[in-house]
């Protein structure tokens, strides 16, 4: 666009034709992301250009808006005396000149800078407030709500959500009344509020009706931001596959415009931590750098969000110095910019779990801890779930066990407010009427395109009946001039046959319509009787769904506050033996744990992907018992979702097998590879084997007559899958497992 405008320039005449557009290439420099020196050197050559021209045309119009562009420009350079200076002169000579519009557009326009430059509040409202006053007065209603929704957006920041959500309340009815279209800035802000506060279900409405209101009046230019605003609301609701395609969305939105933006970057970020938790940590640090390389960053917001992704690819490629450099390098980043916002604050915490990661408790602290006391206003329920958790962790680290409970608890309880089982049937709900509108939609276009269809078919039909009755017409006229009378007589007597014939077909017609019509009305009843009876069995299928997905997380929930309090109860204890006890008691709780976290996040409530279950199972032993860095891990498992009274005892013995072979087969932190195998032997049956390449089994030692805890349950489980179990020592230690699900089924059938 600006390139079209520059190629207009030089045939330009000197009039206010040639204003606008020095104005508006001005406008491009001026406002293009990051604020380099040399665009701002290219807004200030243009938008002085024009002032020169419109002093000369004595324009007061262009004159003003030319001189409130170059105090923008000076403020963003960073020269805020002089800034004030020319703000100052220039409102004196709107006033010289009862020039309101222009006094209250200057305005506007200051606060509207100087709330992302240097932060003063008293003053940005002081302008935005007397701006309000003087649209009033020239009954500008448009830019006068325009003036509060900015107030408002500022309020949202301050962490005023209350006043803030009152405030775009305000706004969008007043914006409504005056039958302004582009409501889907407001209602984004409206998202955000809702999601800040952990009200997801209009944090969903709001975020659809944005897109529903830039789609209807296509204006997209914010698309990319309003795309990873609904992204972030389903990353905090825990919707990972959902917040990941709006984020990969968002990021295709952003490297289309080629300018580097830190929304763009904030969104790499989300899709670099995907591919990690997918185990693809190169393919993560290959698209940060392929990024930065392509859209190079120019500001210090935008290289701490790629030094934050750095860090996320370095600690997933157990490079812990280089993780952690990145990680102290983006919040240096965040504090040069002097930005306190959602985003950086949610660095600070991800610098806080790296530390917990790796049991650096004060580090952890210090960056998590003020998280809580200077901004709780400022978190989202999501990231305050969070905080609290991280410093549970930390208080029952140095034994502070009475404020470990209180974070606990405080996190409990966010948590199950955010995820209750109200909220996410209506959560639902606002999904299934936003798809249902869209269908509605799609049937009113089917059905106009129908009418046009019949309609012109109707049209055709006539012509081809008007063509017909011409010929028989012709026809009739010259047999009738050919023999009129006795043509005339023949007809009068097939006229009367046929009438009669008619009169009797039209009678059984008659008759038939009456049988058609009482058959359609017994069907159209029976129909409504089945919907009416689906309807039914489907809200109670629906319930007994929700039912349970609650009742497998509330069991999750009560696992994991047994895993805490045998952590806590662990630190009290200074004999290994029972320390050790102890912590294999905590393996066997969370591996428990596990399935009923994956019934409730998984579509199917009753099958569990075991290929995502034993790798979760062997990275918990792995962290365990601090032996990620000395073992290796090999797993083969075939895609299959196994039910859950399988996948349980499959579960233990997997823990069993690898908590053993953490714990003798590499002695005195000997390296060495674990694997774990599952594969399909036929339709139905299955084999697990779970071997290492330790020291294996000692001479004496009889697997089959051992009356250890983990070998009694590896024996008991296997009998109790009907499995044929078999332990060999050759090289290393290997656990075969055949087993079966028809086996497992018909034995669940007995027990009930």
């Amino acid at each position: 666009m600006v390139n079209q405008i520059l190629s207009q320039l030089p045939g330009t005449k000197a009039d206010t034709s040639r204003i606008r557009l020095l104005i508006d290439v001005g406008k491009f420099h001026l406002h293009k992301p990051g604020g380099v020196e040399a665009d701002l050197d290219s807004s200030r050559t243009y938008l002085l250009a024009a002032k020169r021209l419109s002093d000369s045309l004595r324009v007061p119009t262009w004159q003003r808006e030319a001189e409130t562009l170059l105090v923008i420009n000076c403020l963003e350079g960073g020269d805020s005396p002089l800034a004030h200076r020319l703000f100052t002169q220039l409102i004196n000579r709107c006033r010289q000149t009862h020039d309101k519009a222009s006094e209250a557009n200057a305005r506007f326009a200051f606060g509207y800078c100087m709330n992302f430059t240097t932060k003063d509040f008293p003053e940005i409202f002081a302008n935005y407030k007397q701006a309000i006053i003087l649209y009033r007065q020239l009954h500008d209603d448009e830019k006068e709500i325009g003036v509060l929704k900015e107030m408002a957006s500022i309020h949202t920041n301050q962490g005023q959500l209350a006043l803030a959500d009152s405030e775009f309340h305000e706004v969008l009815s007043r914006y409504k009344a005056i039958h302004y279209p582009k409501l889907h800035y407001t209602y984004n802000w409206l998202a955000t509020i809702s999601r800040l506060r952990g009200d997801f279900n209009k944090s969903l409405y709001y975020s659809l009706q944005c897109i529903e209101s830039m789609k209807r009046t296509q204006d997209t230019v914010s698309a990319a931001s309003f795309y990873g605003n609904l992204a972030q609301m389903y990353l905090e609701l825990g919707r990972q596959p959902q917040a990941v395609a709006w984020y990969k969305k968002t990021l295709t939105r952003w490297r289309q415009d080629k300018l580097p933006n830190f929304g763009m970057y904030s969104a790499a970020n989300v899709v670099v931590s995907e591919l990690i938790r997918q185990h693809k940590a190169p393919e993560a640090l290959k698209l940060i750098n392929g990024l930065v390389t392509e859209i190079p960053t120019i500001n210090f917001i935008q290289k701490g969000s790629v030094a934050q992704s750095l860090a996320y690819c370095y600690d997933a490629l157990n490079d812990e110095s280089l993780a952690e450099k990145y990680y102290v390098e983006a919040m240096q980043y965040y504090k040069e910019a002097n930005h306190d916002f959602e985003m950086s604050r949610r660095a600070q915490l991800e610098v806080g779990k790296f530390y917990l990661k790796h049991n650096q408790f004060k580090k952890a602290d210090f960056y998590v801890r003020p998280l809580l006391i200077d901004s709780t206003q400022k978190n989202s329920l999501a990231s305050l779930k969070d905080i609290h958790y991280i410093l549970f962790k930390i208080d029952s680290s140095e034994r502070n066990y009475l404020s470990a409970i209180q974070h606990f608890t405080r996190h409990k309880a966010l948590n199950d407010s955010i995820f209750n089982v109200t909220k996410s049937r209506q959560f639902a709900q606002v999904e299934v009427q936003y798809e249902t509108q869209k269908n509605k939609q799609n049937i009113a276009l089917l059905r106009k395109q129908s009418k046009l269809q019949r309609s012109e078919l109707k049209q055709a039909q006539t012509t081809r009946n008007g063509i017909v009755a011409g010929i028989v017409l012709l026809t009739g006229l010259l047999a009738v001039s050919y023999n009129r009378y006795r043509i005339k007589q023949r007809s009068n007597r097939l006229l009367e046959a046929k009438q009669l014939e008619i009169n009797q077909k039209n009678q059984s017609l008659a008759q038939s319509n009456r049988l058609l019509e009482a058959k359609q009305l017994e069907i159209n009843q029976t129909n409504q009787a089945l919907q009416r009876l689906l309807q039914a069995q489907n809200q109670l299928l629906a319930e007994k769904e929700w039912m349970l997905r609650e009742i497998h997380h509330r069991v999750k929930n009560n696992l994991q506050v047994i895993t805490s309090l045998l952590h806590s109860q662990g630190l009290y204890l200074k004999d290994e033996v029972a320390s050790a006890a102890i912590r294999e008691s905590q393996n066997r709780v969370h591996t428990m744990a596990l399935i009923h976290q994956k019934l409730y996040q998984s579509d199917r409530l009753a099958a569990i992907p075991m290929g995502e279950y034993v790798t979760e199972i062997i990275d918990y032993l792995l962290d365990s018992f601090d032996r990620a860095d000395t073992v290796s891990k090999q797993t083969d498992v075939v895609a299959v979702e196994l039910d859950v009274t399988l996948a349980v005892p499959l579960g233990l013995i997997i823990n069993e097998a690898v908590t053993n072979s953490l714990k003798y087969a590499f002695l005195n932190q000997q390296r060495g590879t674990l694997s774990v195998q599952v594969v399909r032997l036929d339709n139905a049956t299955y084999r697990l084997t779970i071997s290492d390449d330790g020291v294996g089994l000692p001479t004496h030692f009889n697997p089959r007559t051992s009356r250890t805890m983990g070998m009694n349950l590896i024996r008991g489980l296997s009998k109790q899958l009907g499995a044929d179990l078999t332990i060999n020592s050759d090289a290393g230690v290997q656990i075969r497992l055949d087993f079966t699900e028809e086996a497992v089924s018909r034995d669940y059938v007995k027990e009930i």
